[in-house]
């Protein structure tokens, strides 16, 4: 099967709307993140639950030298600006003409840091098993997501070097089975 979306004309990145939010398709990315805050994720995602772990936020503007600074030496005063909740939606689903994907469990970072004007990034790593495209060569670019399953299983991989556990990142694939054999620690 294989979903197309318009990408919004006046965007250079690959950003879609969708279902009244705009949708960036990030693949330096790896986990979801709701860029517009807590209770506009609750009014959109009403069946999502808190997790008991949180997400380190690089990027939205950190250079690696902020990042480390605040690693090597974390004040409650800036925990909330470098980490965010997770929630886990149950069932994400992005629908199109052609058909439809849902990605059961996804866990999404939930923060009110504002990115090129988006309300959720998307990540490369939700399209385990699929081919993700930005065709720009055609009058109205779009984003082509090719996939043999229309249902996709979300796992997580948590960082407990840290007092609480830490989302890494997620990743997908087509059966409930967990098989995930590489790691990858990046602290």
């Amino acid at each position: 099967m294989n979903l197309k979306f318009d990408v919004l004309p006046e965007k250079i990145i690959p950003v879609i709307e969708y279902n009244n939010i705009l949708l960036l398709f990030d693949t330096g990315a790896s986990t979801p993140v709701w860029c517009s805050g807590d209770a506009r994720f609750i009014r959109k995602f009403p069946s999502a639950r808190k997790m008991n772990y949180k997400f380190l936020l690089t990027g939205f503007g950190r250079s690696e030298e902020e990042l480390l600074k605040f690693m090597k030496n974390p004040s409650s005063n800036e925990f909330q600006n470098y980490f965010a909740d997770v929630y886990s939606i149950p069932d994400f689903v992005l629908t199109a003409k052609e058909g439809q994907i849902i990605w059961k469990n996804l866990n999404v970072a939930v923060t009110d840091r504002r990115f090129s004007g988006v309300h959720m990034i998307l990540p490369y790593t939700m399209f385990g098993g699929m081919k993700l495209g930005f065709n720009q060569a055609c009058a109205n670019p779009e984003i082509i997501i090719e996939s043999p399953k229309a249902i996709k299983y979300t796992f997580i991989k948590l960082n407990n070097k840290f007092s609480k556990s830490i989302l890494q990142y997620i990743y997908s694939q087509d059966e409930q089975k967990q098989s995930l054999t590489k790691a990858m620690d990046i602290f």
